[in-house]
């Protein structure tokens, strides 16, 4: 809790969730038309995680989520969270799959070597080519220089 006259700090945070379909704490809760009271039980991690997808972002908090496949993306999250997700990023996949996530059918006809980044509202997506993983090396040196950084600022 901050005291009065303390100002919380609102610099943006992210969260990053690499394989959202490892993660079975995180799916939607299986019983959503289940009985009885809300007070009994505590809210798992999936509850929480739909928590901060919905109201994170006004508080500057930001998911950043892989997924491997259009079936493991709707077992973890519902229509509702997968539209929380204004940025998208799709690569090559079915036309279906590629239809239900952008309402287009334009991720089945890229290449390997592309993908396409998708915002909501924007007029159309846009067409990349993804560069691979940095080495662990670099990894390393620029994970070491924010924590350094994290540690001054404290």
């Amino acid at each position: 809790m901050y005291k009065k006259g303390e100002s919380a700090d609102r610099s943006p945070r992210f969260l990053l969730v690499h394989g959202l379909h490892r993660l079975r704490e995180l799916r939607k809760p299986d019983d959503e038309f289940g009985f009885g009271r809300k007070g009994e039980k505590q809210a798992s991690p999936g509850e929480h995680f739909a928590n901060i997808l919905r109201d994170g972002p006004p508080l500057g908090v930001h998911v950043i989520a892989w997924c491997d496949s259009l079936t493991n993306l709707t077992r973890a999250l519902d229509r509702q969270a997968l539209k929380e997700f204004a940025l998208r990023v799709l690569f090559q996949m079915s036309p279906a799959d590629s239809s239900h996530l952008i309402d287009s059918p334009l991720a089945s006809r890229l290449g390997r070597t592309r993908a396409l980044f998708v915002e909501e509202g924007s007029e159309r997506p846009e067409k990349f080519r993804p560069y691979g993983l940095p080495e662990a090396k670099w990894l390393r040196q620029v994970g070491g220089q924010l924590s350094g950084l994290a540690t001054e600022s404290a």
